[in-house]
């Protein structure tokens, strides 16, 4: 019976390689290591949020520190966002984990006996539970 789950689990997996899903995010990931502007934002985006971090790495920022820093942290995000190559990344890499997260779902469910109503189309879904 193993060697059956494990043939499944590998079936699944090549399935998921190579969906629609899968080669978006695969897509947009090269094209953001081509695009210099998009890492360039990425690499601003990570410097500044370093920064603000290591600022209060021996002590808690404050009510009024910790809404600043997430304020320019959400401020830099939205220019990094505005970069269309950068926000189709964020969009095809948000819908790839959205594919896994379902995936494991419908398996831990399965695990569980049931199906919590789940029609396996995820068309008509509100979330899964």
């Amino acid at each position: 019976m193993s060697e059956q789950i494990f043939e499944k689990a590998k079936e699944l997996g090549d399935l998921i390689a190579h969906s629609d899903v899968k080669k978006r995010a695969d897509e947009a990931n090269r094209a953001l290591t081509a695009d210099a502007a998009a890492v360039d934002l990425i690499n601003a985006y990570n410097d500044i949020r370093t920064e603000k971090m290591e600022a209060f790495k021996d002590r808690q920022p404050t009510a009024d520190e910790a809404k600043e820093i997430n304020e320019v942290l959400q401020a830099e995000f939205n220019k990094m966002a505005e970069n269309p190559t950068v926000r189709e990344y964020i969009e095809a890499n948000q819908a790839f984990e959205r594919t896994l997260n379902i995936m494991d779902q419908i398996i831990k469910t399965a695990i569980s006996g049931g199906n919590g109503g789940c029609s396996g189309s995820c068309s008509s879904c509100s979330g899964c539970h």
